[in-house]
């Protein structure tokens, strides 16, 4: 049977805004700093040819902000679904997301939080990643066959890399 294999992208969000300090968690908006970074790491993902061809996405403003941001400089033309599952959520609650709603997604990128995103990312690299605002790993799954989401155990993924906004170097001209 052939081997074929799908891409996971996982995506902490961007830098948020603390300036309204009685703003409940989940509206808060990106900071100039996270707006840029959104952007910087969309130009990553088209600059890596590694564009989704799907996003799931908490439902929390700055979740929702950062794939705005990522989309608009990536050439993203995929779909995205938003949902509150992603919301705070453990590695094992984003798995589960992931295998649910991830469908017959090639390239899937995952948008959600700490520690829940750092966590996930650790468990799949099966080393310690330190997972600052705005990171990103990304993660190839080899099965023989067709596979979709669904089927995944959440096991036996490569880590292709990880990437800050910080260590990279400033954008080219677009």
């Amino acid at each position: 049977m052939p081997q074929h294999s799908i891409e996971l992208l996982l995506l902490r969000h961007a830098k948020s805004s603390w300036a309204d300090e009685g703003m409940a968690d989940h509206d808060r908006p990106l900071n100039a700093r996270g707006i840029a970074a959104a952007s910087r790491m969309g130009r990553l993902c088209r600059e890596l040819d590694r564009v989704p061809d799907r996003i799931l996405t908490s439902d929390a403003c700055r979740t929702r902000e950062t794939v705005a941001g990522l989309t608009e400089t990536s050439g993203f033309e995929g779909s995205t679904t938003t949902t509150r599952m992603l919301y705070l959520a453990s590695p094992e609650s984003i798995l589960e997301t992931v295998r649910e709603l991830g469908g017959d997604a090639r390239r899937l990128l995952v948008v959600a939080h700490n520690p829940g995103m750092e966590g996930l990312m650790s468990r799949l690299a099966s080393t310690p990643i330190h997972c600052p605002t705005a990171t990103l790993s990304i993660f190839r799954i080899t099965e023989a066959g067709t596979m979709t989401w669904s089927d995944w155990s959440g096991e036996d993924a490569t880590h292709l890399g990880t990437w800050r906004p910080r260590e990279l170097p400033p954008p080219a001209a677009d």
